[in-house]
């Protein structure tokens, strides 16, 4: 029996960030897991980044950067030599006329969306925005009455090792004895470095993440060899485990949010994109996180302040891993792919 196949569109770069094709990889591993065949279309992703998609770089189609996102299809679909079953849309850019063209081109296929804005017209079959406070009503009018909207963090695509590693029960008790540094996939601003040298002051153990994308990398190399604390990831695989051994971490109100709240890990959070003010101001408010404001008036003094005194306060630490821990089960993942899984069946007369 031929398996069904999955086109995921995303793109990733210094600018754009990694966020957008690793959660798609999220998903696209548990679809594997389940048999499917999953291709990346692609028009921007570094190398390392697409190693890493499931069935290695050979499922990873690279796009030419010229004509309409409306394009792309067609050109994997040439490659692939048949029609895709599903057909995931993670990109701002991606609108209606985009989904219009899917449904010419791929008129069999199941089309959702993964969206974090609400702005704009999206005729999808399947519809995801995991963020907190999100709801169903905020695509009236944006979306038909048939696509199902998936809302909210119990819709978070998380990996499964994070789940695993939650349900072996561990208990946070607030003291902090290892901090987890890990912004994004890019950081740009490098706010990494920052928290780097606020960390450097305060006489703790830490672990320090960076992607694929991040440019700064010599320079971190350089100021982590000097403290005998540190220690340096890039592009890891292990960052369950990393987020698991760590009592606090310093980041930003991205998709790494859910992974930090499935293991009910209190978060220092700096904000680094508009698309997470929301988000960030959300995790505070329920207790979950501390927040300092934007990326350009953050300093590492006020990192360092932060952390000094969160030290001196576990029971409050305490109640920010339990208040994390309440957002999402880490189970997100399971439940998207159910529903893929029950829309494209139907679609097929399953």
């Amino acid at each position: 029996m031929t398996p069904p196949v999955a086109i995921f569109r995303a793109d990733a770069s210094a600018e754009i960030g990694t966020g957008h094709v690793i959660r798609c990889r999220t998903l696209a591993g548990a679809l594997a897991t389940r048999g499917w065949s999953t291709v990346l279309a692609a028009r921007e992703i570094p190398d390392a980044l697409a190693v890493s998609w499931p069935g290695g770089e050979s499922a990873v189609v690279r796009l030419p950067e010229d004509g309409g996102l409306e394009q792309d299809l067609p050109r994997v679909a040439a490659q692939l030599g048949r029609d895709p079953n599903l057909v995931v849309g993670d990109r701002y850019g991606l609108d209606a006329a985009w989904v219009e063209a899917l449904r010419r081109d791929a008129p069999g296929a199941v089309v959702m969306a993964i969206d974090d804005l609400a702005d704009r017209p999206l005729p999808v079959d399947i519809l995801l925005n995991q963020n907190l406070g999100t709801t169903a009503e905020m695509y009236a009018g944006l979306a038909p009455s048939h696509t199902r909207v998936l809302a909210g963090p119990t819709f978070a695509l998380v990996r499964p090792e994070f789940a695993a590693l939650r349900d072996r029960g561990r208990v946070r008790d607030g003291r902090i004895e290892r901090v987890l540094v890990f912004m994004s996939g890019s950081d740009r601003p490098d706010v990494t470095a920052r928290a780097t040298t606020a960390l450097a002051a305060v006489d703790l153990p830490f672990d320090v993440v960076v992607g694929v994308s991040y440019a700064h990398l010599d320079a971190l190399q350089q100021r982590i060899a000097a403290i005998p604390r540190a220690v340096l990831h890039v592009n890891t695989d292990a960052i369950a485990e990393l987020m698991d051994r760590a009592d606090l971490a310093i980041g930003a109100p991205s998709s790494a949010s859910w992974e930090r709240c499935t293991l009910g890990l209190p978060t220092v959070l700096i904000t680094l994109a508009d698309n997470q003010v929301s988000g960030g101001e959300r995790l505070e408010l329920l207790g979950a996180a501390l927040g300092l404001g934007w990326h350009e008036t953050v300093t590492a003094g006020d990192i360092e302040t932060a952390v000094a005194g969160l030290c001196g306060e576990p029971d409050r630490v305490a109640a920010m891993g339990r208040a994390a821990a309440e957002v999402t089960d880490g189970h997100g993942t399971d439940r998207v792919v159910q529903e893929i899984q029950a829309r494209v069946s139907g679609r097929m007369g399953g």
